[in-house]
């Protein structure tokens, strides 16, 4: 599975650097040139509750070095949703899925407007991260990760990225009410800021 992570923010390296231990093809999109530069040549750095280690994972800003995907990770603050996908459509292929792990709103709906609607995963994850550098990441909390089909479907697509979450070490759940899940995190998010 050719797998896309885009924003190498706190989640997104977070999640770059677990998905580096699968046996899966990584990579990690994004819109700044000399961050994917420096992430390609140092990796990604995770301290915390994971222990200290390094991961390796090639980074772009052209989604043609990338080609075709099977998932991709949308991992950018909501403002920047709509500009992400409109990167990401070169790497769409007939069954490619999105997985948007996206705090807030209207994501999956920007998503589904501008893709499809049966290629959009919602997700929510608690997993605690925070980004000190380029690349280096502090892993502050383990948390579950929940994922669902907008129309509660579970397909086979959604059972596999559940099975290589759950391999590299994120708790992973599938849920047939994933826009419940949201709109919960919403609320939590809103008490803790």
């Amino acid at each position: 599975m050719k797998i896309v992570i885009v924003g190498p923010g706190a989640m997104g390296c977070l999640f770059g650097a677990f998905l580096s231990k699968s046996k899966e093809e990584i990579w990690l999109l994004d819109k700044f040139k000399e961050r994917a530069a420096k992430i390609n040549e140092n990796g990604i750095s995770l301290e915390g509750v994971s222990g200290s280690w390094q991961a390796k994972v090639k980074a772009t800003v052209n989604p043609q070095d990338i080609g075709t995907s099977d998932l991709i990770l949308i991992c950018v603050k909501s403002f920047n949703t709509k500009q992400a996908i409109e990167q990401i459509i070169p790497l769409l292929g007939k069954n490619t899925k999105i997985l948007t792990l996206q705090n807030g709103i209207g994501n999956i709906e920007v998503i589904a407007e501008l893709t499809a609607e049966d290629r959009v995963i919602g997700g929510v994850t608690n997993e605690g991260a925070t980004l000190i550098d380029i690349g280096k990441v502090h892993h502050a909390g383990r948390g579950q990760t929940i994922i669902g089909m907008i129309d509660g479907k579970t397909p086979v697509e959604m059972r596999g990225i559940r099975e290589i979450f759950n391999k590299v070490g994120f708790d992973t759940k599938m849920s047939r009410d994933i826009k419940s899940l949201i709109w919960s995190k919403l609320i939590i998010n809103v008490g803790i800021n």
